[in-house]
């Protein structure tokens, strides 16, 4: 009997596809992407919704800086950091505690210069011989001045032509309004614009520590950036700028061990207190604030003595 050679067998060109289950392979072209891990936010450093306003350049020649606030606004923070980041090689600025309310700059900063009173016709009188002291002398200043409180509202009743005769006398006048999203801290901005002490020189500081950290910070000052009172000091040359947060608990921990933001950085102490320093991770988170708070103040890097 022969042998019928066997043949492979050929796949069916046009196979009956089976039958599928309910929901299987079903296209995904069209979907869209579902979002996974944590939310993408802004950083610090990203371009902030503020009007942007050229600042004068006032170059080397003696500043008197008024930083004037309400408490809680950062008004001493700022003046701590000016302070201790003051440009080597000049004459080292005059800091001076005029605010009736809160002194505590002194506790920080060596040499500070304060009236032995309280009373608003004291302390303007005293600020009153303060400035015609800068003004002979050529140095600048850095007055610390009250949040609402009646001696800057006396000096510039006393002294209403303030910013311009400063300048006459080769000081430059500098107006510093410190600014939380509380509305009512304008009312020191509008109350001595509207004395007409309105330097050329004037930055409104926007202090983000104090902002809500769940919501945009220009969500959190929204009041204050829409305000009639912050628009119009905009409107005649004013500079908007962001102070950065720092975290609450490391600027407690610098405020009661009373440290030097550069101590704090460095992993320094006082003498006195040779335990006080921050660990590692709060040491990298200082560095990281002054760092940004010297990238927010390069428009006004002129106005610092």
């Amino acid at each position: 009997m022969k042998n019928t050679p066997s043949v492979a067998p050929q796949p069916d060109p046009s196979p009956t596809p089976s039958p599928r289950l309910f929901g299987r392979a079903r296209s995904i072209e069209g979907e869209r992407e579902i979002p996974v891990g944590p939310a993408a936010r802004p950083r610090d450093g990203a371009a902030a919704a503020l009007p942007t306003v050229p600042a004068v350049d006032l170059g080397d020649g003696p500043k008197a800086l008024f930083v004037m606030g309400p408490g809680r606004s950062g008004k001493t923070t700022l003046l701590r950091y000016i302070l201790e980041e003051a440009r080597s090689g000049q004459p080292a600025p005059i800091a001076a505690a005029l605010d009736p309310q809160n002194r505590s700059l002194a506790t920080f900063v060596n040499d500070v210069a304060q009236p032995d009173t309280n009373d608003p016709t004291g302390v303007a009188r005293w600020a009153e011989e303060l400035l015609g002291f800068v003004m002979t002398e050529k140095q600048s200043a850095l007055l610390d001045m009250g949040g609402g409180d009646l001696s800057m509202g006396k000096l510039l009743e006393d002294v209403p032509d303030l910013a311009g005769s400063l300048e006459e006398a080769g000081v430059h006048p500098v107006a510093i309004y410190t600014l939380s999203p509380r509305v009512d801290d304008l009312s020191v901005l509008a109350g001595y614009e509207a004395q007409g002490f309105q330097p050329k020189a004037t930055a409104l500081i926007l202090n983000a520590g104090l902002a809500d950290p769940t919501m945009p910070r220009e969500d959190a000052f929204a009041r204050v950036l829409r305000h009639s009172a912050f628009r119009a000091a905009v409107e005649r040359g004013a500079v908007p700028i962001w102070m950065p947060r720092l975290d609450a608990g490391v600027a407690a921990e610098i405020e009661g061990k009373r440290l030097r933001f550069g101590q704090a950085r460095d992993g320094q102490a006082p003498a006195d207190q040779p335990g006080a320093i921050l660990g590692p991770f709060d040491r990298s988170r200082v560095r990281k604030w002054m760092a940004d708070m010297a990238a927010s103040l390069v428009p006004i890097r002129s106005w610092i003595p």
